[in-house]
């Protein structure tokens, strides 16, 4: 007799857990997730305490815990798919404590899986509600168990439950266990006390966050009701869709449907008994293999189709260029933003970025559409999002501005404290500026989270002997190009010119001072620092700047009189004469546009003409950036 270990079903199951690994590792890529939301989970008690002091507050920090492993990308695919296979495992237990063998079995495990893997393809999605909901399935399971072992006392028990699953995972889970035990009651009890009390469980469960939030729990009355807490200060990152509602409402659906399917066919085969006289034979529809067969056709049709509808190639590769620009692989940078064919300023942002710190900067400004000028290279900071934060600290730093790095970087603190990134960030600051009490402090909060000891033990004995830190090649360079002048600037091209008036071989500083002022057609400032390109060991201009230079000269009439034969070179005449050749052979500049982009799209004259957002009023208008 073959196992029952080994029948159909389960063989399905086990399949589809692979093939759920399989696309969490190598779609999802779960070490995305951890990047990008830089969840600061520390062992610390105060931590512990300060997520048990409100529900929900426990899975929170469960859910923070589990999330550090996906930094691993084969160990955090593995996480993701062991909770939603175990949630799809319970949710069959519970199935066959109400019917005993049941032919579905392998739908509502899939469906469970399917949207518990699934999910996670939104990059902002708050991994505490899978957790939460584990709750949910869990202690529905142990309901069903109770109910059918001790029938009479199952009803007394649930109250404890309930307050546990509140307590553990909010209101929304809570909600979603009086549904499912509900379900539960109706498949096992007749006895009217027990229908009776179904109503006064769902009130139960309705009123109890209510009364927690005005008499209990510190909490906000819409987090102890949403399917996803918001933390404040609010940050506008995951939004609820029909994906997330799935998942609260697959358990009270799926043990629902099962009630229907097991109702239907008793009364059929009592009919069918009273006319025959004798039970009919199974039919070929309810045997396993087409049974199973229709269910796993299904299953593929809708997990293809939840696939296509939750898979988003274009953020994963927004997420992927911020990741490369976290670790300065600026070549991954440019690789990946190849792949993206409309405008988005973040990629803007990034690949501007990863030209600078390549040297390429002066060279390639314009291969990327610079649609929204200087603001695509540098955040405005009235528009200051929270994701934007980190990037801005980033940048600052590199370019040797420490005061603003450490600004953006608290900024960037008050929405995820704790967060990895942001802790060696101002441990990197402190240690520039020579603050070691305040980097070690940095330090000791950051070697509470498990996965950072490493770095924490290289930059701990900077403090204890400040002469490594000067032979730091990264800091030293920081200390020699950071201005001791304490001023606050709003605009950039004042921080820049602040940091060249510093220290001149800040060769970054220059290169984004020059790119700031063309991309601000601002030429004055232009050829007031484009005329000490000599101090950088250059003969001839990069060509971007001498496409500017050039138009400077025609519209001024002028020669400045830095320039020499050699400033701008040979090719850059030829083709700025070709330019000017071809916009004379045409009525209007509208008129030029498309052969102009064929043959000048990366120049100083199309962005002039064509992309500058004064001519294309970008800034005003949303619909052209993504």
């Amino acid at each position: 007799m073959r196992s029952k270990f080994f029948s159909h079903s389960n063989l399905f199951i086990l399949i589809a857990i692979i093939a759920a690994w399989w696309i969490t590792a190598f779609k999802t890529e779960p070490f995305l997730y951890y990047y990008g939301q830089q969840i600061g989970f520390t062992t610390n008690l105060e931590f512990l305490k300060s997520s048990l002091v409100y529900p929900g507050g426990l899975s929170n920090y469960l859910a923070d815990f589990v999330s550090q492993f996906f930094m691993f990308n084969s160990a955090g695919s593995f996480l993701i798919v062991l909770v939603a296979s175990v949630q799809g495992l319970m949710a069959i237990n519970i199935i066959s404590h109400l019917t005993g063998k049941n032919l579905v079995n392998f739908a509502v495990f899939a469906i469970i899986l399917l949207v518990g893997v699934l999910i996670m393809c939104d990059y902002n999605y708050p991994y505490h509600v899978s957790i939460r909901l584990l709750f949910v399935f869990m202690f529905t399971w142990l309901f069903s168990i109770i109910d059918s072992k001790f029938r009479k006392q199952s009803i007394y028990i649930w109250p404890v439950f309930a307050v546990f699953v509140f307590y553990l995972a909010s209101g929304a889970a809570l909600i979603v266990f009086a549904v499912s035990t509900s379900v539960i009651l109706i498949h096992s009890q007749t006895k009217k006390i027990k229908l009776a009390a179904i109503p006064l469980f769902l009130i139960f469960a309705a009123l109890l966050p209510y009364l927690s939030y005005k008499s209990v729990f510190p909490s906000t009355l819409i987090n102890v009701y949403r399917l996803a807490e918001i933390k404040h200060p609010e940050i506008l990152a995951y939004t609820t869709f029909y994906k997330l509602y799935a998942y609260y409402l697959v358990l009270p659906v799926a043990l629902l449907l099962v009630f229907i399917l097991k109702i239907i066919p008793v009364r059929k085969s009592e009919e069918k008994t009273v006319k025959r006289k004798i039970l009919p034979k199974e039919s070929f529809y309810k045997k396993m293999p087409f049974v199973i067969t229709v269910q796993v056709i299904f299953v593929v049709l809708l997990g293809y189709f939840m696939f296509l509808k939750s898979y988003d190639s274009f953020k994963k590769n927004i997420l992927y260029i911020d990741y490369y620009a976290q670790n300065e692989n600026w070549r991954k940078v440019l690789e990946v933003a190849e792949e993206i064919t409309v405008y988005d300023f973040r990629v803007d942002y990034h690949v501007t970025r990863a030209y600078a710190m390549l040297g390429q900067l002066p060279e390639r400004l314009f291969n990327y559409p610079q649609l929204l000028g200087s603001k695509g290279i540098f955040f405005e900071s009235a528009n200051m999002i929270g994701s934007l934060t980190m990037p801005t600290s980033d940048l600052y730093f590199d370019l040797g501005l420490m005061s603003e790095a450490q600004h953006w970087a608290f900024e960037a603190q008050t929405l995820l404290p704790n967060s990895p990134r942001i802790l060696k960030r101002l441990v990197m600051i402190n240690l520039v500026n020579r603050k070691y009490d305040l980097a070690d402090k940095f330090l000791k909060v950051l070697d509470q989270n498990m996965l950072y000891h490493d770095w924490v033990d290289k930059y701990e004995k900077y403090v204890t002997d400040t002469t490594l830190a000067a032979n730091d090649k990264v800091i030293a360079e920081k200390r020699r190009f950071t201005p001791h002048k304490r001023a606050i600037n709003d605009f950039p091209v004042e921080n820049l010119k602040l940091l060249i008036e510093t220290n001149k071989d800040n060769r970054l500083a220059y290169d984004y001072l020059l790119a700031l002022c063309m991309l601000d057609i601002n030429y004055p400032e232009f050829v007031n620092y484009v005329q000490h390109y000599r101090y950088y060991n250059l003969k001839t201009l990069p060509s971007s700047w001498a496409e500017a230079l050039a138009v400077y000269i025609v519209r001024s009439k002028s020669i400045p009189s830095f320039v020499s034969d050699e400033t701008i070179s040979n090719e850059v005449k030829d083709r700025f004469t070709a330019f000017n050749e071809l916009m004379k052979r045409y009525n209007n500049k509208d008129s030029a546009k498309n052969e102009a982009r064929q043959k000048f799209e990366h120049t100083f004259w199309y962005y002039l003409l064509y992309l500058n957002p004064k001519v294309t009023n970008a800034l005003n208008n949303k619909s052209v950036v993504r």
